[in-house]
C-alpha cells in the first residue's frame, strides 16, 4: 500500500475544532477504573488522543493494524470541558519499519482564546510504506529497582472495547481481528494507559496545571489484564513510572519531564 499523498516530513495537517463533553469524559475514564469527576470542569489530557487520530484518518492514514508506539503531552494550562478547543499539527518524522513505516507527528492544543494550552507529540508504526528494517525505537530502561507499587487495575473486556469505539480498530474488540494481527486477545488502547498514569499525576503530586510527561508503550495490555502501576520518586516527587502486566513485565513506562 502507497502512503497517502504529499505525507512526508513537514506534511501539515489542516486545522480543526472539537470540544470534549463531560459525558464524553465521564465514559472515557469509567472504562479506565478512573473516578470520573477526579478533574471537575477541565480535560484528562489523554482525552485528546482520540481527535488526534481523527486528523491522521481524515489525512488518508490508516489506523487498523497499526501500533501506538510512544505519546507525549506537555501541558502549560488546562483545557475546559465543552469549550472548543483548535487543534493543528504536523509530520516531523519518517522512518522505515518492517510492518510500513514509523511516523512521527506534533501536535498543537489552543483553547477557545487562542492560547496554546497542550503541545503533543505522538509517534507509532503504520501499515503503509516501503516496509524495511527499522533503525530502533529509543526507550527508557525497564529496571524495576526503587520502584514501587502505587496502583492496581483489572481491565474488562467490555470496558476496553467500549473505551475505542469510536476509533474503528477492531483490534481493541474483536479476537479475529486481534488474532489476524498476532494477538492472542484484543489489546487495550495505550491511551488507557496514559488515563492511568494521569491519575497518579493528579492523586500524588497535587494535579499539577502544568506538567510535561512521555509515555512509550512497550507490551500489549491484553483486554482482561491485571496491572500494576509502580512509581519511582526523587526529591518527594515521582518522575518515572511503569504500568506491569501479568508477567511482571512493563507494558508501557512514563517519564516526568521538567518544565
Amino acid at each position: 500500500m502507497n502512503k497517502p499523498k504529499n505525507l512526508e516530513i513537514g506534511f501539515e495537517f489542516p486545522r480543526q475544532t472539537f470540544s470534549i463533553s463531560s459525558n464524553d469524559q465521564k465514559d472515557k475514564l469509567e472504562c479506565c477504573g478512573v473516578q470520573s469527576d477526579l478533574y471537575g470542569d477541565w480535560v484528562d489530557v489523554a482525552m485528546l488522543g482520540l481527535p488526534t487520530l481523527k486528523i491522521l484518518m481524515d489525512s488518508g492514514i490508516p489506523i487498523v493494524g497499526a501500533v501506538h508506539l510512544s505519546q507525549r503531552f506537555c501541558q502549560s494550562y488546562p483545557l475546559r470541558l465543552d469549550e472548543v478547543i483548535s487543534v493543528y499539527g504536523r509530520v516531523i518524522e519518517i522512518a522505515p519499519h518492517p510492518r510500513g513505516s514509523i511516523i512521527s507527528c506534533k501536535f498543537t492544543y489552543e483553547n477557545v482564546d487562542g492560547e496554546i494550552c497542550v503541545e503533543a507529540q505522538r509517534c507509532g508504526i503504520i501499515p503503509i510504506g516501503p516496509k524495511e528494517p527499522s533503525h530502533g525505537i529509543s526507550r527508557p530502561e525497564e529496571n524495576l529497582h526503587g520502584f514501587t507499587e502505587i496502583s492496581k487495575t483489572i481491565l474488562d473486556p467490555y470496558r476496553v472495547a467500549a473505551f475505542s469505539k469510536e476509533a474503528g480498530n477492531l483490534i481493541h474488540s474483536d479476537p479475529e481481528v486481534a488474532k489476524q494481527h498476532g494477538f492472542k486477545a484484543p489489546i487495550a488502547a495505550g491511551l488507557i494507559g496514559i488515563h492511568l498514569y494521569r491519575e497518579v499525576i493528579a492523586r500524588n503530586m497535587g494535579n499539577p496545571e502544568c506538567f510535561d510527561m512521555e509515555v512509550w508503550f512497550r507490551r500489549p495490555m491484553f483486554w482482561d489484564d491485571r496491572l500494576s502501576l509502580v512509581g519511582k520518586k526523587k526529591n518527594d516527587n515521582i518522575f518515572a513510572m511503569h504500568l506491569l502486566g501479568m508477567d511482571g513485565k512493563p507494558a508501557s513506562n512514563c517519564l516526568m519531564h521538567p518544565m
